[in-house]
This record gives structure tokens, C-alpha cells and sequence, in this order.
């Protein structure tokens, strides 16, 4: 009896237990510092150092000096060589220079250089990640879910730099993780509140991802990785109205465009126009048609927006305009296609009253027309490789991308949880909106 109510418990809750076996807890290692110069380490309590079997103790304060040598690592204070050394705090931090981190630091020697990797368990990892990732000042319930998202994460992916000797870095290409100083006590309250929940899918721990904002509609891992993950789908998040990337507008030029795709080796040729075609549920961008002088390809939004760089464009939410609002002069005549008569209507500009500024303004016409012209004119050289789309008019030497949200789009929108905490949601319905069809599980040491 006392067992099925135990289970009953449980169900209702939708909390299933996975286990992590022969650990007394979970550790992480996390690289922190990669370098050919020298390292200062120290702590207010105190040194231990290990190298060869053999055990050191510093003095609490004094400073150690390591720096890296051929294939070896210096202890400059003793002189003594080794490919490894472990350092601990006798108290709970350790100094690398002026930064304090928890656990114990080891240092090694690879490829000529220094590798800093600070050891130290799960829960605490947790702490000097959260407040480069999220805000301390965001609802309890909030930061709960993304506290439960970031361990799940953590857990699930732990040895993501196995071949290198370590789990994570300390960049957004991991999580970004600052030790005891991104940590904040409400926070660190948060993580021993919600210390080993997890996010699982059939009993064993989500994939699971998060973004900044979605804009309003979250994207799927099918568009943006093609991969197709139950519950990493679209989901609308309406609670994102009044967010800091609501709204956002990018002006990027045909030339840049052309070289960041050329570099990934997407295109050949010079880009003449883009088109968006979009999700039909999301409303957000599922793939860009790139169209140059060559050739017709078609790329994901997610493949577009990294090749123009995730911090150029924020987010694959937008809408595509071929001439900048900005870039167009008040009194600008349109021009016309490259295979019409004329690009400027001179009759109109001879009738004019002109100023100053209508005379820069027809120069930069004028200019514009040579410049049409040649283009053009090469364009139709070319060998015919299309049967009815060689030619594709150039839409403008600018696109503008307006859109909202920031971030791939995938898993717990961050500020959409925030909304969702300020109408009062709990952080287990926060999960289960944005996760569908997964359950919270917990940690536990078997």
C-alpha cells in the first residue's frame, strides 16, 4: 500500500527518477583559460598542489606562479616541471589571477600552450553560469525553469569536448560560465531549491535547448537543424510583446551578403535577390532562396543567419525588404529595370527647382545608372544555364531584414518564461508549454 501511494506521488507529479551511477556527485570540467604566458593562482585560505604523487602546501594569500614550457608546465616557486598539476583551495575558492572559482583547478600543458580546466560538481557549475545567461531579477518561477533547462542541458551533454580532455568551455558554444563572480545569492538559492530536476522524454534526459526570445512563436529543430525531436517544436509564446528584441531592424548590403555566403562555400557568383518562404504555422523564416547571377540555392534560415553571423542577424522571425526606408531620398524618382528605356526620369528632374541636395541626389542617380548598366550588361554575357530565369532582376544594392526575437528559436524562450511567471505560471507549466510531451525527473546518485 504504501509503495502505490509512494508511485502515485510521483505520477502526479510527473517526476520519474534517472539515476547516474558510480559518483558520489556529478562533476564537470569546464575550460577556462588557454594560454602561452604565465598563470598566477592563490587563495585566501590556502594552496594544495599535486604533481608526481607528491602533496604541497601554500600559505594562505601567496601567490604561485605556472607558466608553460617545452611540453611541460613550470612551478616557477619550486622549479619543478610537470606535464599535470592539481591545485586546491583548503576553503572554498581558488584565484586565477583575480577571479574566484569553486572546485579545484588543473593544469596542464598541450600543444605548447597552458590549459587551464576547473573541476568541480554539477550544482555548482550551475551557479557561475546563471546570471551571464539570465537575470537575477526575473520572477522565481522563471528562473527555475531555466535553472532546470541549463542542468538538463549540462547533464546531457557532458563531455561535448571529451577529445580535448573537458565537458564544456566557457563561451555561448557551451554555456557561458564566469565562476563565483557570475554568481548571485538568489540565484545560488534557486539552484539548491531546484538542485537535480531535470527535464526527461520517455526516462531519460531531454535534448533540450533555450533562446533569449522567439518573437513571439518558437521554431522547431526540424527547421532550424533538421532534425525532427518530439518535443522541440513550434509553439507560440504570446507573453513577449514588450521584450528588449520585440522588434529589431538590420540593413545588410547585397555585397556583404554575397561574401559571407561565398566563404561557406553556399554560392557562386554575385546575389542578385533573396526570397523568404516561410513556416505556414510559425509565420517564421524556414528557408531563403538565394538567387545570383549563376545559379538558383536554396538555404535554411538557421544555414543564412550563420553565415551572415548570429549577432548580424538576431533571430530567423523577419520580414525582407529590398530597399532600406532610410537609404531613399525624399524626392528620389523610382528607376526603372534594367531592361526598360530609361533608369532616371529626366523629364521630371528638368523640371525641377534645384537645390543643393537635388543636385548630390541626380549625381548618386546618374551613378547608379552607369553602375546598372555594366551590371547588366555582364549579366546577359554569361552562358545561359537556366532555361527561363537567367536573367533575375537586382533588387537593390541593401536588404532590410525587420524582425523580432533573438536567438535560434528552439526550446524555453527565456523571456517568454518570463511572461509566462508574471501571469503566474509555475516553472513545471513553463516546461511543459515549451517542452511538450516531456516530464521533470530527478538526478539521483545510484
Amino acid at each position: 500500500m504504501r509503495r502505490t501511494l509512494f508511485l502515485f506521488i510521483f505520477l502526479v507529479l510527473g517526476v520519474v527518477f534517472w539515476g547516474v551511477a558510480g559518483a558520489k556527485d556529478v562533476e564537470v570540467r569546464v575550460l577556462l583559460l588557454r594560454t602561452r604566458d604565465e598563470v598566477c593562482l592563490s587563495s585566501p585560505s590556502g594552496l594544495e598542489v599535486r604533481v608526481k604523487q607528491r602533496v604541497f602546501v601554500a600559505s594562505p594569500g601567496r601567490v604561485l606562479h605556472f607558466s608553460p614550457r617545452e611540453g611541460v608546465i613550470l612551478w616557477q616557486e619550486k622549479n619543478l616541471a610537470g606535464t599535470t598539476f592539481v591545485v586546491l583551495p583548503r576553503g572554498e575558492c581558488i584565484f586565477l589571477g583575480n577571479r574566484p572559482y569553486r572546485g579545484r583547478l588543473e593544469l596542464r600543458e598541450r600543444g605548447g600552450q597552458l590549459e587551464v580546466i576547473n573541476v568541480l560538481p554539477l550544482e555548482e557549475y550551475l551557479k557561475g553560469t546563471v546570471k551571464l545567461e539570465a537575470s537575477p531579477s526575473w520572477p522565481e518561477e522563471a528562473l527555475k525553469a531555466y535553472l532546470v533547462v541549463a542542468r538538463t542541458y549540462a547533464l546531457r551533454n557532458l563531455g561535448r569536448h571529451r577529445e580535448e580532455g573537458f565537458d564544456f568551455c566557457a563561451t555561448v558554444h557551451c554555456m557561458r560560465y564566469g565562476g563565483v563572480f557570475a554568481e548571485d545569492p538568489r540565484t545560488n538559492a534557486l539552484v539548491e531549491k531546484t538542485k537535480g530536476i531535470i527535464v526527461t522524454y520517455q526516462g531519460k534526459p531531454a535534448s533540450v535547448v533555450f533562446h533569449s526570445e522567439s518573437g513571439g512563436y518558437t521554431d522547431s529543430a526540424k527547421n532550424v537543424w533538421g532534425k525532427d525531436v518530439p518535443y522541440l517544436v513550434e509553439v507560440p509564446s504570446p507573453w513577449e510583446k514588450d521584450t528588449p528584441h520585440a522588434f529589431w531592424q538590420v540593413v545588410v548590403s547585397r555585397e556583404e551578403i554575397t561574401e559571407a555566403l561565398r566563404r561557406r562555400g553556399y554560392i557562386q557568383g554575385e546575389v542578385l535577390d533573396l526570397e523568404c518562404r516561410k513556416s505556414e504555422k510559425s509565420g517564421r523564416v524556414a528557408s531563403v532562396l538565394v538567387r545570383t547571377d549563376r545559379e538558383e540555392v536554396e538555404l535554411s534560415a538557421n544555414r543564412f543567419r550563420e553565415a551572415l553571423g548570429v549577432d548580424r542577424l538576431p533571430s530567423t522571425f523577419f520580414d525582407l525588404l529590398r530597399e532600406p526606408a532610410a537609404a531613399q531620398p525624399q524626392e528620389e524618382v523610382p528607376l526603372q529595370d534594367p531592361e526598360g528605356e530609361r533608369f532616371i526620369d529626366y523629364k521630371a528632374w528638368m523640371e525641377k527647382d534645384w537645390n543643393l541636395d537635388d543636385i548630390i541626389t541626380f549625381l548618386k542617380l546618374r551613378e547608379e545608372e552607369r553602375r546598372r548598366k555594366r551590371e547588366a550588361q555582364r549579366v546577359s554575357s554569361l552562358p545561359d544555364t537556366r532555361p527561363e530565369k537567367r536573367l533575375v532582376r537586382q533588387a537593390s544594392d541593401a536588404f532590410t531584414f525587420v524582425g523580432r526575437g533573438w536567438g535560434h528559436g528552439v526550446g524555453l524562450s527565456q523571456w517568454g518564461a518570463v511572461g509566462m511567471a508574471k501571469e503566474g505560471a509555475s516553472f513545471l507549466e513553463i516546461l511543459h508549454h515549451y517542452f511538450p510531451g516531456c516530464e521533470l525527473g530527478r538526478v539521483v546518485v545510484r
